[in-house]
């Protein structure tokens, strides 16, 4: 009976660790499939009243892709090699990119706001979209740390 609730047991935490890998590979893949899309917006779309913080960062918005590309390559790395350094490294990067662009998205919708309303109206939805994939990256990251000090995780 016992021996059975075990194996029940260890076959559940398994199979949520291949699950945990799955969304991992899964947000990597992502990342490097949306990088070079992102990279190479045009000036067209910049000017839209989503972008109008956005377009201020230096080399936008080919280094926002490179930072998401670089940061989707580095948690596909670190999961498929089993490095939790690099999967951290690549969660942090992706983290700090949707967070960007998150608050880049939101101050849009301020200044349009402030602005009296002029012209066409940012998309209102978009920070939020990007916000909860923000807190996503974050609880990975928190669940990849916790699973690191318990000694269960995988190598440095």
């Amino acid at each position: 009976m016992l021996e059975t609730y075990v194996g029940r047991v260890d076959a559940q935490a398994q199979r949520s660790e291949r699950n945990r890998l799955n969304l991992l590979h899964l947000h990597a893949a992502a990342a490097c499939y949306i990088a070079p899309g992102f990279a190479l917006i045009g000036q067209a779309q910049q000017q839209s009243a989503t972008f109008v913080l956005l377009r201020e960062i230096p080399g936008a918005p080919i280094s926002l892709g490179a930072l998401f590309g670089l940061g989707g390559v580095a948690l596909a790395w670190g999961t498929v090699r089993s490095r939790s350094r690099w999967a951290e490294a690549g969660l942090l990067l992706m983290l700090f990119w949707y967070l960007l662009v998150a608050v880049s998205f939101g101050g849009a919708v301020v200044v349009w706001l402030v602005q009296d309303r002029q012209g066409a109206a940012p998309a209102i939805y978009a920070h939020g979209v990007y916000l909860h994939l923000a807190i996503v990256m974050a609880v990975h990251l928190a669940t990849l740390r916790r699973i690191d000090r318990s000694g269960s995780g995988v190598d440095s």
